[in-house]
């Protein structure tokens, strides 16, 4: 019985994690590759910015959460200006830019074999006070480049978190 109910298992088990379609996106200057689900869209903003974006989950969804990817090039990137560096001037950037700012995690780990950070915030934009957005952002340094990879989403919404962490984590560098 038991090697039954094993062999079922692996006869659904590919359908049920592989249920979404997800397409591949090379970033035109090769700096980068990722995976994002077909339902999302992409496009590439000035300065080489890369945005996926959500669709909306019903007919009054007025946030689209999104993940943006740019890449900034500087020699001292990971040779004399490690990930460590940011911190805390980062975080005090942020503050400046955000009302009821309030950073709730900050880690480091390592994203494509290099050191990386994450540090997550929420806070209302001063652009747009209108939402209360939380962001994820990891920050890399690989071959003197900044990798800086950004999830918003409304604050008081989390449907989009699994699916955000799974494009970051599909992105390599080139």
């Amino acid at each position: 019985m038991p090697r039954l109910l094993f062999s079922l298992l692996l006869l659904f088990l590919p359908s049920i994690g592989f249920s979404q379609q997800w397409k591949n996106f090379t970033d035109t200057a090769g700096k980068f590759t990722a995976k994002y689900p077909a339902s999302w869209t992409n496009k590439i903003k000035e300065g080489n910015r890369v945005f996926f974006t959500s669709p909306p989950e019903n007919a009054a969804d007025k946030f689209y959460e999104n993940i943006n990817i740019s890449v900034t090039y500087k020699e001292a990137y990971g040779t004399s200006v490690k990930i460590n560096d940011l911190f805390p001037t980062l975080t005090e950037a942020l503050r400046k830019q955000f009302t009821d700012f309030k950073e709730e995690t900050r880690r480091f780990f390592k994203w494509n074999g290099a050191d990386a950070a994450e540090v997550i915030y929420s806070g209302y934009n001063q652009a747009d006070e209108s939402i209360k957005v939380r962001t994820t952002q990891w920050y890399c340094f690989y071959k003197s480049r900044l990798y800086l990879a950004t999830f918003v989403a409304d604050a008081g919404k989390n449907n989009q978190n699994e699916t955000a962490r799974k494009i970051m984590s599909s992105i390599i560098f080139k």
